[in-house]
């Protein structure tokens, strides 16, 4: 004789609800069911039997406690020990053999809603109780959270320990992620996936979790792209992590700045920022500190960029920008960025951003920086992939190198695109930034070679620290000690 089984569904999404429950029918299942479900099964004729009338125990507060319960537990966790089935059998519990579970759909709401109540109110307990509870037993107990199963379970209900342990790790992976999503939400850096059309190629499929109030879209009918992202991260840390009254502007391109800024005015700012490179300038990244103006906007849309940013606009600059075709307008509201991460092989990286204020120690010569300026050279320097070098004028990128396994090639490099500039931009003093010391003199030769008033600002902790403070003394190179090195791989 084959023993009836039992069912237990307890389900917020009713997607497909009325395929997999007439088929359990069919397959000689006892339904029981909560107060929505059990509605909705109602409505749709399925015989069930409603848990309260299981339990003897009304739903209470609001419906907030359904299935807390030992006679819904023991059937949940109960192994085929004797000892178990002789507890259940003197308890009157039933077994379960298969739940069908989704929870409240907090992600959703906390995408959708401000109110702290309603948020609250979408923290399931019943739901994820009997998850939990079910994967501990899941040799016995199937547990059931995605619709989107449902054919699969129709097509072939799992006999093996293997296909139901299948079940159950998808079932425990996806209350972690719920956990983890309300654990943020109280922490205040509640996280929604943002879609991707695709990674930083075709082929590659991507996601992005976007921390809620992050930024705002506010034109552009195209969403922002894994690349545009990775863009718009390095702009706007650029033009945000320097504390200024001034103006600043950053335009990068390939996840690394070809024009940054520091002026009195945005126009100023913006103009110097792309003088910096305008050719790689094309269809780069933009962002500002402050909120960019009507005037500032003009200038903008004479030129082909992917992404403008800033803290706000105003209304005429934002109706300007709006019009110019294919351009994404930005609102992006000023952060905290604590820790950054990377998968690897093994794992997961992680590291405190790099977001320490240098400062600098004098090796030889007069410092003709102030702290601001410093800071905000620093600021584009880190973004420059390793071995970086970045040359300044006294606001401005005016040439950067970077991403060589020789840091003489950078500086070589980075000396070339700056001569082919010199003499439109009639530039007399320079400050050179080098991310990491100077393990040999060959680099400081080079910069002395090229007959240009160049300060060098550069970490030390090679061995041959001595040999550099000698050659730069003989030679009366300004050379100033950065407090802390810079690499970024």
């Amino acid at each position: 004789m084959v023993k009836n089984k039992n069912a237990l569904i307890s389900v917020f999404d009713k997607t497909n609800l009325d395929r997999i429950t007439k088929f359990l029918v069919k397959k000689k299942y006892t339904i029981y069911s909560t107060g929505g479900s059990s509605e909705y099964l109602k409505k749709i004729n399925v015989p069930h039997i409603q848990i309260s009338k299981y339990t003897k125990q009304k739903e209470i507060l609001d419906g907030r406690v359904k299935t807390l319960h030992p006679k819904i537990f023991g059937g949940i966790l109960a192994t085929n020990s004797k000892n178990h089935k002789e507890e259940l059998e003197k308890e009157k519990i039933i077994n379960f053999d298969l739940l069908i579970v989704n929870l409240y759909p907090f992600k959703e709401t906390v995408k959708n809603k401000q109110k702290k109540d309603e948020i609250i109110e979408m923290i399931d307990i019943g739901g994820h109780s009997l998850i939990r509870a079910a994967v501990k037993n899941y040799r016995n107990t199937l547990i059931i959270v995605d619709p989107l199963d449902y054919p699969n379970l129709i097509k072939k209900l799992p006999k093996t320990e293997l296909d139901k342990k299948k079940y159950a790790m998808k079932a425990i992976n996806q209350i972690t992620d719920y956990d983890m999503a309300i654990s943020n939400w109280f922490k205040g850096t509640y996280e929604y996936a943002y879609p991707l059309r695709y990674g930083e190629n075709p082929q590659q499929k991507a996601t992005a979790l976007i921390g809620k109030n992050k930024f705002k879209q506010l034109s552009g009918e195209k969403k922002l792209s894994y690349n545009n992202l990775l863009d718009l991260d390095a702009a706007v840390t650029v033009a945000y992590e320097t504390k200024t009254n001034k103006y600043i502007c950053a335009i990068i391109k390939h996840n690394i700045p070809c024009g940054a800024s520091i002026e009195s005015t945005q126009i100023k700012s913006y103009k110097k920022a792309l003088a910096g490179d305008p050719v790689s300038a094309f269809g780069g990244v933009v962002a500002f500190n402050k909120r960019i103006t009507s005037h500032t906007a003009k200038f903008l849309i004479k030129n082909y960029y992917e992404i403008v940013a800033a803290p706000d606009y105003d209304k005429g600059a934002l109706n300007i920008l709006k019009n110019k075709k294919n351009l994404r307008v930005v609102k992006v509201n000023k952060f905290n960025k604590k820790v950054e991460h990377r998968s690897i092989f093994a794992g997961t990286l992680y590291q405190d951003v790099n977001n320490k204020k240098s400062t600098i120690k004098k090796i030889f010569g007069i410092n003709k920086l102030n702290d601001e300026k410093i800071e905000f050279f620093t600021n584009i320097l880190k973004f420059v992939k390793s071995n970086a070098i970045a040359v300044f004028n006294q606001t401005s990128l005016v040439s950067q190198s970077g991403g060589q396994t020789s840091r003489i090639d950078s500086l070589e490099n980075c000396l070339y695109k700056l001569k082919l500039k010199q003499k439109k931009m009639n530039i007399r003093q320079l400050f050179l930034f080098s991310d990491a010391f100077f393990p040999f003199v060959d680099s400081l030769k080079l910069i002395k070679s090229e007959k240009l008033k160049i300060d060098v600002y550069a970490p030390m902790g090679s061995k041959n620290d001595a040999i550099i403070e000698k050659f730069v003394k003989v030679n009366k190179l300004n050379f100033f000690k950065l407090s802390d090195r810079h690499f970024k791989h």
